[in-house]
């Protein structure tokens, strides 16, 4: 992966012309339902989209072999979403051979973006398509995405696509199109490929699909079911047939899956699924998406969206066992994994992630290079990170404090005295929590003045919730001015392992799953794939709040974030990539050691404590119970480099600092 620094390139045919998106943009902005004026910042990350489109674009022309991304990580708040729309919106009235498609990660940006292009261009030639904006969706998705004021403005369908000169549609839908290989209008306009297509949001660079035994059995009978509905509606005996053996086979690969379930507690952690036989590969793939929508319209389950979306992923895992890409962990649930990557670079694609920069998942890809982007001053906003008290620290787990509603409530006690001590009355406050500690309902009293389940007033502050993982690219809560986020939102192992067999291409039969999945692996391809996680995770949620809001002179609104029991070490390492320009991280409940932590911990604990910027290594031994000998090591641990480096602790004779005296010392030179 490489960072474009503005080199030459051939250029598209289809000139941007600066003035022309510059006025395009300045009407789209007058169109929203509160009109706004186009920032310098913003105008410095239209340049960028602008140059990412004409990069994008040539490629497609000009070097159509050499497939690439190009990659706009300009920040959550800089209008890259504005800017594409205009900049679809320009070329599209300037020039009628152009073609271009804008792929959202969800059904209700699609409706918004929808709203927003049919503003700018004859309607006439703009398509949107999602489950809600086909003809006759089903009616629970209508009555879901109407509880949350979204409706669809018009109804299309899939064949429309094709014959439009700009669309809007999903990730899934354009993903699928690619898996599948099969046009659906997504990429081509009238059998030609678009000239630019740019995705909105992180794609999914890899496919995971876990799997239990009893999924598998479910399609099995589902299969069957229509096996007897053949039988009895037709006499095509090839069908029935092809029916009957597919039947057969799912019920062995589920007897092979149990029993390894079974039988897996003698063996290691990670093993190998080897659930297909040769003979049976070729039945495995003639299950697709179409002909499972045809099996459940032929029981009449095709209105059970779950149970498509869960006979899909069954399906998905089957064909990615069957290539030798599926495993089974003791981890957990005893799990079985399979993966597969999902897309490869193509000419003309163009990503918009505000956190790209964070996700290093992008380096281990080919074919990605970032254009240089305006970067934002975070001068104005405060980092604190919060040690709760020992019987809650890290224990933010399924099995401790979000066990239950018992084990939770003092947590949220704790949580909501500190709350309502570091912030003001009236106060917006935005909280990010995982979703297992929301659902006991703790956060909202029961005579709570807000209807919403994710809103509480506590003592006349208007607090909001949000899970990990939801939300991203709303703007819901840029009111907001002080975020918590409560602990991280790690991957589990499983999960990290199929993320490297699929970035990495790689069958399970090439890679060491018990050594990548130990707990202290080093292996580099763990550790990226933890902390991009951690990274982009933190910095997307964090923007959430008016931490959005960007100056004319690029400079993030005043914003307070509070890391509740985060990963501190990753904090300090990463703190001036997440927020350039951000202040020290300030410190709550660090004022004294905890006998329960282990040594690096307490050293850790003792170098942003200490209120001296002199401490001899016999302090250090006697407060952290580290031997003398040791402590070097101990300074260069995972946990105690970045707290080190960050304080600006560095090791020295003692007598080159009190000019006598034996032995060593830590001296604080910042």
């Amino acid at each position: 992966m490489s960072i474009d620094k503005n080199s030459p390139c051939n250029i598209s045919k289809f000139k941007i012309d600066s003035s022309k998106f510059n006025s395009t943009m300045d009407h789209l902005a007058n169109n929203y339902s509160t009109p706004k004026k186009v920032t310098e910042f913003e105008r410095e990350v239209g340049k960028s989209v602008c140059r990412a489109a004409e990069l994008a674009m040539s490629d497609l022309e000009f070097n159509a072999d050499q497939p690439k991304y190009r990659l706009v990580s300009a920040p959550t708040g800089g209008s890259k979403t504005s800017s594409c729309i205009a900049l679809l919106a320009m070329l599209a009235n300037e020039y009628p051979e152009f073609s271009g498609a804008y792929i959202c990660r969800t059904i209700e940006e699609c409706e918004a973006q929808y709203r927003n292009l049919k503003t700018l261009v004859d309607p006439s030639i703009l398509a949107v398509f999602s489950s809600l904006h086909m003809f006759n969706p089903k009616p629970n998705l209508v009555t879901e995405k109407k509880e949350i004021n979204v409706v669809a403005s018009d109804h299309f369908e899939p064949e429309s696509l094709q014959k439009k000169q700009l669309i809007i549609t999903t990730h899934t839908r354009w993903e699928n199109e690619i898996r599948n290989s099969k046009d659906i209008g997504v990429r081509k306009y009238r059998d030609r490929k678009r000239n630019l297509i740019i995705v909105d949001e992180e794609p999914e660079l890899c496919s995971i699909h876990p799997c239990l035994p009893n999924y598998v059995s479910e399609l099995a009978d589902v299969v069957s079911s229509y096996s007897d509905f053949i039988k009895n509606t037709s006499d095509n005996f090839s069908i029935i047939s092809e029916a009957n053996e597919l039947t057969q086979i799912l019920r062995r690969v589920y007897t092979r899956m149990a029993y390894l379930t079974d039988t897996s507690i003698d063996k290691a952690t990670y093993i190998a699924a080897d659930l297909i036989e040769d003979a049976e590969y070729e039945y495995i793939f003639k299950l697709n998406e179409k002909k499972l929508k045809g099996i459940l319209e032929s029981i009449s389950k095709h209105k059970d969206n779950s149970l498509y979306s869960r006979l899909q992923n069954t399906i998905l895992f089957l064909q990615s066992t069957a290539e030798g890409r599926g495993f089974h962990t003791r981890q957990g649930e005893k799990c079985f994994y399979a993966y597969k990557g999902t897309i490869d670079a193509e000419a003309g694609t163009m990503i918009l992630d505000g956190t790209a920069d964070l996700n290093k998942t992008y380096s281990m890809c080919k074919g990605m290079e970032f254009v240089d982007v305006p970067l934002v001053d975070y001068k104005n906003i405060e980092l604190i990170h919060v040690t709760p008290p020992p019987e809650f620290k890290n224990k933010l787990r399924k099995e401790q404090i979000m066990k239950s509603a018992v084990r939770a409530r003092p947590y949220m006690n704790w949580l909501r005295a500190l709350i309502e001590k570091e912030t003001q009355k009236k106060s917006q406050i935005l909280i990010i929590a995982k979703i297992d500690l929301l659902k006991f309902d703790l956060h909202r009293d029961t005579d709570d003045k807000y209807n919403d389940l994710n809103e509480a007033d506590w003592n006349n502050r208007h607090v909001h919730f949000c899970n990990y993982g939801r939300g991203r690219g709303s703007n819901k809560w840029m009111n907001c001015d002080k975020v918590f986020l409560l602990g991280d939102w790690h991957l589990n192992t499983a999960t990290v392992l199929s993320r490297i067999g699929a970035v990495t291409d790689k069958k399970v039969s090439a890679m060491n799953l018990n050594m990548l999945a130990a707990p202290r692996s080093k292996d580099p391809l763990v550790q990226i794939i933890r902390e991009s996680h951690l990274l982009t995770n933190f910095k997307q949620m964090a923007a959430r709040s008016c931490l959005r809001n960007i100056s004319d002179e690029g400079v993030a609104s005043k914003t307070k974030i509070y890391s509740v029991d985060g990963d501190l070490p990753l904090l300090l390492g990463w703190k001036d990539t997440l927020f350039p320009g951000s202040p020290d991280i300030k410190y709550i409940g660090k004022d004294k050691l905890i006998d329960s932590s282990s040594s690096t911990q307490k050293l850790a604990d003792l170098l942003i404590t200490s209120s001296k910027d002199f401490i001899t290594f016999s302090e250090v031994q006697e407060k952290c119970g580290i031997n003398k000998r040791k402590i070097s090591q101990a300074l260069n641990s995972k946990t105690v480099k970045p707290i080190r480096t960050a304080g600006g602790w560095i090791k020295k004779k003692v007598s080159e600092v009190q000019g006598s005296g034996r032995g060593l010392a830590l001296v604080r030179i910042n």
